[in-house]
């Protein structure tokens, strides 16, 4: 039965989304409060599931509807979901590169669906840029939650977060990615949300911890690594 409705959850975008955030916001420590504000960087489309998903999950913890923004290099990109939610969101086309010129105020959360770090050699430093300039809009108390489709694009982000002076809390298999849709060349499985990053702000000096360990004992970089080199399944 939980095989048959998490299967059902991969063709539903917005299902998944609503337990994604209440797998991950709580466990690590994102604690939104009513109202919130939040802001979707490379928004597109998609921002449609995203948007209702987290009102849902608002919904569902009593924290009334969110403040949300989308943006997105050119208005094209986020066209249809603009016309679909029609003024539930506000939209905002511009270089996320220079966030910070046109988007202002604090966000106690920050969505980035499938950030294409590899397709070109400047991607990782024009993300690592784009993330300099998200930590000045992110709230103190707020957090980042990040998903790609491969690992091609998953370990890069997590570098340019951590480069960007954020602590990465979790990184690797999402536990309700989509569906696959393609295979890569190296062929790993290629699929929507397939894995996911949890960071926040760095603002206090690190703690030591025990090489490959994350806080709650297990070792997710781990498992992300080994299935780098071919040792877990893709």
């Amino acid at each position: 039965m939980v095989d048959t409705v998490q299967s059902e959850a991969k063709d539903k975008p917005d299902e998944r989304w609503v337990r994604m955030f209440q797998e991950y916001l709580p466990k690590y420590g994102i604690l939104l409060p009513e109202n919130p504000n939040v802001l979707n960087i490379g928004c597109g489309n998609s921002v449609t599931w995203n948007y209702l998903a987290l009102t849902l999950y608002l919904a569902s913890q009593g924290l009334g509807m969110p403040n949300y923004v989308g943006v997105d290099m050119e208005e094209a990109a986020f066209a249809d979901a603009k016309e679909a939610l029609n003024g539930l969101v506000q939209f905002v086309s511009g270089d996320a590169q220079h966030l910070t010129d046109f988007v202002t105020g604090r966000y106690e959360l920050v969505v980035v669906e499938h950030p294409n770090l590899t397709t070109s050699p400047e991607g990782p430093r024009i993300w690592r840029r784009i993330f300099e300039e998200t930590s000045e809009v992110l709230h103190e108390d707020g957090g980042l939650i990040l998903t790609s489709f491969w690992l091609n694009d998953h370990i890069p982000a997590q570098v340019a977060l951590e480069r960007a002076q954020f602590r990465v809390l979790f990184s690797g298999r999402n536990k309700y990615p989509g569906k696959i849709f393609d295979r890569a060349a190296n062929d790993e499985a290629l699929a929507y949300d397939k894995y996911v990053l949890i960071a926040k702000k760095e603002s206090l000096p690190r703690e030591p911890e025990p090489t490959g360990t994350s806080r709650d004992g297990h070792s997710p970089q781990g498992d992300i690594y080994r299935a780098a080199r071919g040792q877990t399944d893709l």
